[in-house]
């Protein structure tokens, strides 16, 4: 399904920063689902917002369960990684 988002990017990536600081820490599915959000929509996210969301992501005052800490850390790996090829 193709969505048309009347915004600009900017507004895009701090809805996406909006849902990575809502889940952070969350013990339930949206964790693994705002991760997966996040990987497929890199290209919609600002450098710095992209920095925020490192930042969020090396110190959270919990990252939830195991599984979700799991999720937390690939996500920390494809933003560093993206910030990297820039």
């Amino acid at each position: 399904m193709q969505i048309n988002f009347n915004g600009n990017i900017e507004d895009m990536s701090a809805m996406l920063v909006s849902a990575e600081r809502y889940a952070l820490g969350r013990q339930t599915y949206i964790v693994q689902w705002t991760c997966e959000i996040i990987t497929k929509n890199l290209n919609l996210i600002t450098k710095k917002d992209k920095q925020v969301m490192v930042r969020d992501i090396e110190n959270p005052i919990s990252y939830g369960d195991k599984c979700d800490k799991i999720c937390w850390i690939k996500l920390l790996e494809v933003l560093k990684k993206s910030l990297e090829d820039k």
